[in-house]
């Protein structure tokens, strides 16, 4: 099944709906290749779609047995219950901090990996200048659903719009060598455009 991909993962992949796969077979824009156990499947190779082509096309099993030649030091802010967390971790980044709000999902993270240093704290208390130029990696699931379709849609003018400040006043006190900050669905059009314009300017500043 290595060659073949679910409708499932296949709508991952592509940032779209289950729906919207459906209705691709329906208008026979895909064809399925296989049904198991009433779900459908693609041949890779089949599929005329850029974003599968460039994941087949991939260097992925050369890549993946690169070796970093030292240890990369990464910050995670918005943190959760640790899922991005972890796959830094398989990247073979070693974090230096895990900051999180809420104090459930702190536990989770301390009940899974006890030696992180684990600061349970709203952001705006944390001072980050300590860490300049001593990170390489950022990363920050800043709270989303301001501007994410499945949300209200109020941007900034949602308190958890504004968080994303506090990720660019990290980004500022931190200088790491790169930043990731989490995308939704719907920020790149909302308020017309205007809000990712903010963010655009906010960050190159």
């Amino acid at each position: 099944m290595i060659d073949c991909i679910s409708e499932t993962n296949l709508a991952s992949v592509l940032c779209v709906s289950n729906r919207t796969v459906e209705s691709w077979i329906n208008t026979k824009k895909i064809k399925v290749s296989l049904k198991k156990d009433n779900k459908n499947y693609f041949q890779l190779k089949e599929l005329d779609i850029p974003e599968i082509k460039q994941m087949i096309s991939s260097k992925w099993n050369s890549e993946k047995n690169i070796k970093p030649d030292r240890v990369y030091k990464s910050i995670e802010l918005f943190a959760g219950a640790g899922g991005l967390a972890l796959g830094l971790e398989k990247a073979g980044f070693s974090p230096v901090l895990l900051n999180e709000f809420d104090k459930y999902a702190c536990e989770t993270l301390r009940k899974n990996r006890p030696n992180l240093n684990v600061v349970e704290d709203d952001v705006h208390n944390i001072d980050f200048n300590c860490y300049k130029g001593e990170v390489d990696f950022l990363s920050g699931g800043f709270p989303c659903q301001a501007f994410s379709y499945a949300g209200n849609q109020k941007g900034f003018e949602d308190t958890r719009g504004t968080l994303f400040f506090e990720f660019a006043r990290a980004i500022k006190e931190i200088q790491p060598k790169v930043f990731l900050g989490e995308n939704v669905k719907g920020l790149l059009t909302h308020d017309n455009g205007n809000t990712f314009k903010i963010i655009s300017k906010v960050l190159m500043n």
